[in-house]
């Protein structure tokens, strides 16, 4: 766009009436031809002047921009609209182009990017009016602040500051960057500094603040505002703290005992070593455990698992089955010595070992064993199944709890003790029928113990009924089992050891249970009593029976009243379908 340019003012048109003006006077002279002029004539006078001065001025600048304007910081003054719209697009396609942004690293910003656009046409018919528009006080007050250098005129632009600010945003996301600690990185036997480096973090609404002010006084000239982030961790102290590593592999350890030497070599050492950031500082140590793979063969070598001492039955009479101590290594005193020590440039250690005494030693079996029998009771197989594979699983089950030593407060725990082993398919009871599965025989074995432990006092921890009522033993007085399910289980509640013993006798069919310890005084009677009978929905008998226990000590009654009442129901043949329930009788 160009500017018409002006070749006059209306405000310079001199009168057309000739002769004087109505307001002048004359003072009387002698003679009356000649006078002097009154204070009024005189100001008059001076007004003309001043008139004529304006107007010799404004014609002197007819066209031009009036001298000491300003526009966006150029110098237009004394320049015709079309000199300034040059001078002022020269500076808006160059210096005002890029917004450069001084500080950490430096960055621009193009105006067509910032969506900036300047209006150079309104700016220069702003700067164009200085001294021109208004009544002739405001025109006076124009021209003279042109005359001072205080006329500047803004420079128009089309500015959307949220614009600016998403390209702020933008940069500061190639800009910022997190500080890098210091560390070091070990491969092998070789140490590595990987060095420290500073982060960058740009303060985005400051920036952009002075990006607007950039834009807004058309000066090209911004700033980054952010902050240099120092890392905590500086490459100085990664170099240390790489120091400490390479004198803790500075040569393989020799590890000695009895004569005997274990070596770990320098890059074994290195992949026990812990790097961590603490505190702001960068510390090296051994890892516990760390050496461990390399020191197997030495474990092997040193340590012997202790033998505990135990219990048998011989001619009527429990027998402790003498312990033996074994030997171990103290590896708290071997690692506390290893992990000071390795720092300090030692390279051999003498391995320190200890006795390992087992946890029932034979003095402490001798103290504690079991010497009478305190509960005892048998089943017979004969009356139920006597089938090959179910009097297997009853002597696979019966050996597998047999001699099993239990320290006072221990829970016996049947299922722990059974489930290990492989056992034969038999007849069982599943989900109300007839069935063949793994395992046939072992609720046998756990209702029988179960007896013997009530009528030796022991604590019943977990205990659950049969689904129906069985030939081998009274209602009651069962104990089921299922592996993964349901678990018999008591505590020993004497001061000393008990002892269980399990066995089948197959002359006889005879499963024995029996709980051997030490004398406590008490004396236990059980019994049960069918308490109700009805028949389900399908016409099936359902019995319900309450089993009674009565515990005395010393004459004194410990308790004598309902231990559990449990509900039998049908057992249907092997063809009929029943309804689903966890209980399994086998």
């Amino acid at each position: 766009m160009r500017f018409v340019v002006p070749t006059g003012d209306k405000s310079s048109k001199r009168s057309r009436s000739g002769g004087l003006s109505r307001g002048a006077t004359f003072a009387p002279g002698r003679g009356g031809s000649t006078g002097r002029l009154g204070l009024a004539g005189w100001l008059i006078v001076a007004c003309a002047l001043v008139s004529v001065l304006v107007a010799l001025y404004h014609w002197s600048n007819s066209g031009r921009i009036y001298r000491g304007v300003e526009a966006g910081g150029v110098d237009v003054g004394g320049k015709t609209l079309a000199e300034a719209e040059e001078m002022l697009r020269s500076r808006v396609g160059g210096g005002l182009g890029e917004i450069e942004l001084a500080g950490s690293g430096g960055a621009s910003l193009s105006a067509e990017d910032l969506g900036v656009d300047y209006d150079v046409v309104t700016s220069l018919e702003a700067a164009y009016a200085v001294g021109r528009e208004g009544n002739l006080f405001e025109q006076a007050r124009g021209r003279f602040g042109a005359a001072v250098g205080a006329a500047d005129v803004p420079l128009e632009t089309d500015y959307r500051p949220e614009v600016a600010r998403d390209r702020v945003e933008e940069m500061a996301r190639r800009m910022e960057e997190r500080p890098r600690n210091a560390t070091i990185e070990i491969r092998g036997s070789e140490v590595e500094v990987v060095e420290a480096r500073k982060g960058y973090d740009l303060d985005v609404a400051a920036t952009a603040r002075s990006v607007d002010e950039a834009i807004r006084n058309a000066s090209g000239d911004a700033r980054l505002v952010g902050e240099t982030l120092e890392p905590r961790i500086t490459t100085a102290e990664a170099g240390a703290a790489a120091k400490e590593a390479r004198r803790a592999m500075s040569g393989p350890l020799v590890l000695s005992y009895g004569g005997k030497d274990w070596t770990i070599e320098p890059a074994e050492i290195g992949t026990a070593l812990e790097v961590r950031a603490r505190d702001g500082d960068l510390r090296v140590s051994l890892r516990k455990g760390g050496l461990g793979a390399y020191m197997g063969g030495m474990y092997e070598d040193l340590a012997i698992a202790p033998k505990e001492a135990g219990f048998e039955v011989r001619g009527g009479e429990v027998k402790v089955t003498p312990g033996e101590a074994g030997r171990k290594i103290e590896d708290k005193k071997f690692f506390e010595a290893l992990k000071s020590g390795i720092f300090e440039g030692e390279r051999r250690y003498e391995i320190p070992v200890a006795k390992d005494e087992s946890d029932l030693t034979t003095a402490e079996a001798q103290r504690l064993k079991p010497t009478d029998l305190l509960g005892e009771y048998s089943t017979n197989y004969l009356t139920y199944d006597d089938t090959p594979g179910r009097v297997a699983n009853l002597k696979l089950a019966s050996n597998a709890v047999d001699g099993t030593a239990l320290a006072p407060g221990e829970v016996f725990s049947f299922n722990e003790l059974a489930e290990p082993l492989d056992y034969y398919d038999t007849k069982v009871i599943v989900r109300g029928r007839v069935d063949t599965a793994e395992g046939g025989g072992l609720c046998q074995v756990s209702s029988t113990l179960y007896m013997a432990a009530n009528y030796a006092g022991m604590e019943t921890v977990e205990r659950q009924p049969h689904y129906a009522e069985l030939p081998y033993i009274r209602p009651g007085f069962d104990a089921t089992v299922w592996f993964g399910a349901i678990d018999y289980k008591f505590r020993n509640n004497t001061d000393s050891y008990v002892l269980v013993r399990e066995r089948v006798d197959e002359t006889t069919g005879d499963v024995r249970a029996e709980i051997w310890g030490r004398p406590t005084g008490k004396q236990v009677e059980m019994s049960s009593r069918k308490v109700g009978e009805w028949e389900d929905e399908e016409g099936n008998p359902v019995t319900r029976w309450v089993t009674y226990q009565t515990v005395t000590k010393n004459g004194e009654v410990l308790r004598d009243g309902v231990l559990h009442t449990d509900t039998y129901k049908y057992l249907k043949p092997a063809e009929e379908d029943a309804p689903y329930d966890e209980r399994p009788v086998n």
